[in-house]
């Protein structure tokens, strides 16, 4: 989407041609209560057991005046700190003030009663409302009082619950401010000294819009980021036909809708004719009539200048349109492992995100769901890549952020980072109880020094079930160093160890990442030993709940150490995605999992290799024990994929003494064990020349190679004499061999090609 440039004023001639519609601005209730900063101080009082130190909290308030707020037994200097976000002013002692006991006060622990009444605003630049009445008190007869609390203030947001006090209370009507005190209640505005700067606002905004261009007529604009559009008509309304106080109310209502806080203005705008995109429709939004069967939404769509129902025809008493259908969605599996969800619309594609909120632009458009892509796994991904292969014809694709943000817990490391101490409980510990997801930001640098960075299902908050890592956009380097144990050291390991740990059934994103080994100190007599680890090590239950997305990494230097082992997995999906693997041994290996490895574009240059480390002789192929390894291309395996593997490969090289070894056995199938599609496979050059294998097969199944190419091996295939009950069908669709060794060796396999490779050493 284009960068918008908007007009933030109406000429005044066209102010007072439209009445008071030019003085539409909705303004910050309560403004103060969101710059404000806190005086705390100690002061003396008597108790039960004489004179004691006690803490208090002198607030300013909307009018200039100050009021002093009891802290009654918060006791703990630092809980007391915490609480309204004050970190290095020094707290006084004050003996000129006498605070009387009917001053509000704050409670340690809270005793706000539980059933009193809560508005909280869903964004940190917000204010939410709580009403003023302790434990035991009855409902006041009167206004009485209430709490005004900045969200950003997380010390007192967390402290007064309201977060979950917001839950538990009824949720109110759309287009409401929700809990609203009495006439005259009192304010009591509490503040916070946060010493860090206030996040700038990017959530969705919602402005009155005049098009000149389009019939000279008001709409709503809304927009988030560089996304915008139109909303020509609500409930089947059109917003230009609407009084000046059915637009304000209609504006009041997507605010409430989209989540705008009180504090971000909505106002006039008058947007440039270049600026609106004529391919995108003029949205009807449903308000109140979203779950009625008679609401057929008005979208409207510009032709030769006018507007046009895209449904259906328009209706010149009501705007609506008549005989309009119903647009519908389909989900799609892409290509890079997530689900996407798209709806013809006008002339554009709405990409409409899934989010776990309740609230959709599905449901507000007024789509129903169609077909769901259907077919299974490798089915919905075939047809993924076949509509990415034609998507330069497709009509423009317009990405839609989520109605309602993802209750998402964003944690942003320090620069670097030692992510070998850093726990999912001391990421977690500052999120909100109802965070459903929690977002890792990597610097430019990070570090793994010993034990593996574990992200585990079991230590994640009850409702966290997604977790995403994310680097910098050109990429994050997370550098590794040799464990306590293998090559270099006294110690030898069992195992490769890994460097990010998985283990539990969620779904975990990694992305923007570069997975490097440190450079060894001191010189060293040959090429530095690979490193004993594995880059990325991850396991689901039985279950096979584990959704593993890997997008935009590399693992292991082209230059520096390599891995031991590349990613293993097992119970679950996998998906890489435009990512690079290079190991010692195993690139890739899979067990109990649904694979995908792409390469997209297809010619993005992304690879997964065995023996990728430059420089190595042959008596440099030790295990981790030091003993020697290179009797064997079995030990230097691409890509492995043993029991009840399915995988999909797309446009990538797959490069090693043995590329691909299909461990899997299925006595029936009814599609691909492996479909390989535009791939090129490799050995890696100076190393089994004339031992190094293409595929190797050790059970039943069938894998397909399409428009791929075979180059420099010593055997394409090799499959035993005999498969246990039946045969493995090995299918060359449109293949290219160059530079194979020896002939065909089939065995107990089948292979269709419609053309061989003449060996050359034969």
């Amino acid at each position: 989407m284009m960068t918008r440039r908007w007009l933030w004023a109406l000429a005044p001639v066209l102010a007072s041609a439209c009445g008071d519609a030019g003085e539409l601005v909705t303004a910050s209730e309560h403004a103060l209560a969101a710059a404000a900063r806190p005086t705390l101080f100690r002061y003396r009082a008597l108790g039960a057991a004489g004179s004691e130190m006690r803490y208090a909290a002198e607030l300013p308030q909307e009018d200039g005046t100050t009021i002093l707020l009891r802290l009654e037994g918060c006791l703990d200097e630092r809980a007391v700190r915490e609480l309204f976000g004050v970190r290095r002013s020094a707290i006084a002692e004050r003996t000129d003030v006498v605070i009387d006991a009917t001053a509000p006060m704050i409670a340690c622990p809270d005793r706000i009663a539980a059933d009193a009444n809560v508005y909280a605003e869903p964004r940190t630049q917000g204010l939410s409302r709580l009403e003023y009445r302790l434990d035991g008190e009855p409902h006041e007869a009167g206004p009485g009082r209430y709490l005004v609390i900045p969200n950003r203030c997380g010390g007192l947001m967390k402290h007064l619950g309201i977060a979950e006090r917001a839950r538990r209370a009824p949720a109110p009507p759309l287009g409401s401010p929700g809990w609203t005190p009495e006439p005259g209640a009192t304010p009591i505005q509490l503040s916070c000294a946060n010493e860090r700067a206030t996040e700038p606002y990017d959530g969705w905004e919602v402005h009155s819009a005049w098009l000149p261009s389009v019939e000279f007529r008001w709409m709503v604009l809304v927009k988030k980021g560089d996304t915008s559009f139109f909303v020509e008509s609500l409930d089947g309304q059109p917003y230009n036909d609407l009084t000046d106080e059915g637009r304000a109310r209609a504006l009041s209502d997507l605010r409430k809708l989209l989540a705008v806080p009180s504090s971000w203005e909505s106002t006039n705008v008058v947007p440039e004719d270049e600026e609106i995109q004529h391919d995108m429709p003029f949205f009807d939004v449903c308000v109140s009539r979203c779950g009625a069967a008679g609401w057929i939404p008005a979208h409207k769509v510009l032709r030769d200048g006018y507007l046009e129902c895209e449904s259906g025809a328009l209706d010149p008493s009501t705007g609506g349109c008549l005989d309009a259908e119903r647009r519908s969605y389909t989900d799609r599996l892409e290509l890079n492992g997530t689900t996407s969800r798209r709806a013809p619309l006008g002339g554009v594609v709405l990409d409409l995100p899934l989010c776990t909120a309740g609230e959709t632009w599905e449901r507000r458009f007024g789509l129903s769901s169609g077909p769901d892509g259907g077919g299974t796994w490798l089915t919905r991904l075939i047809a993924a890549y076949n509509a990415g292969k034609s998507e330069a014809a497709a009509p423009p694709l317009v990405s839609l952020p989520c109605l309602v943000p993802d209750r998402t817990c964003s944690v942003t490391l320090r620069e670097g980072t030692d992510l070998s101490t850093t726990t999912v409980a001391t990421l977690t510990r500052n999120c909100a109880v109802d965070a459903e997801a929690l977002e890792v930001r990597v610097g430019k640098r990070a570090a793994v020094s010993r034990p593996p960075f574990t992200l585990d299902a079991a230590t994640l908050p009850a409702r966290m079930r997604k977790v995403r890592m994310i680097g910098e956009p050109e990429g994050s380097t997370i550098t590794v160093a040799q464990p306590t144990c293998g090559f270099g050291t006294s110690t030898a390991c069992t195992d490769a160890q890994p460097a990010l740990l998985v283990q539990g059934d969620m779904t975990v994103d990694l992305e923007h990442l570069r997975l490097v080994s440190r450079a060894p100190t001191g010189s060293t007599a040959g090429p530095p030993a690979p490193l004993a680890r594995v880059g990325v090590q991850a396991a689901g239950s039985a279950a096979r709940g584990l959704v593993l997305r890997v997008r935009d990494v590399v693992i292991g230097g082209d230059t520096a150490p390599v891995f031991y082992k590349g990613i293993v997995f097992s119970g679950g999906t996998l998906a890489l995605h435009s990512s690079t693997v290079r190991a010692f041994t195993e690139g890739v290996s899979a067990d109990r999992a649904r694979v995908s490895i792409v390469s997209w574009p297809v010619a993005g240059g992304h690879s997964i290799e065995s023996l990728a480390q430059p420089g190595l002789t042959a008596d440099d192929l030790v295990d981790l024990r030091g003993a020697w390894i290179g009797g064997s291309v079995a030990n230097f395996r691409a890509l492995t994929l043993s029991a009840d593997v399915q995988a999909f490969v797309v446009g990538m090289r797959v490069s090693g003494p043995m590329a691909v070894s299909w461990n899997d056995d299925r006595p029936t199938w009814t599609e691909d064990g492996l479909l390989a599609v535009d791939s090129t496979f490799t050995s890696a050059p100076g190393y089994f020349d004339r031992e190094s294998v293409m595929l190797s097969v050790a059970g039943r199944g069938q894998l397909n190679f399409v428009s791929s190419t075979v180059v420099n091996f010593g055997h394409v295939l090799r499959c035993p004499s005999r498969l246990s009950g039946g045969t493995a069908k090995i299918i060359f669709d449109r293949p290219e061999f160059d530079e194979i060794t020896y002939g065909l060796r089939q065995g107990a396999c089948t292979v269709e090609s419609a053309t061989l490779w003449d060996p050359t050493g034969e």
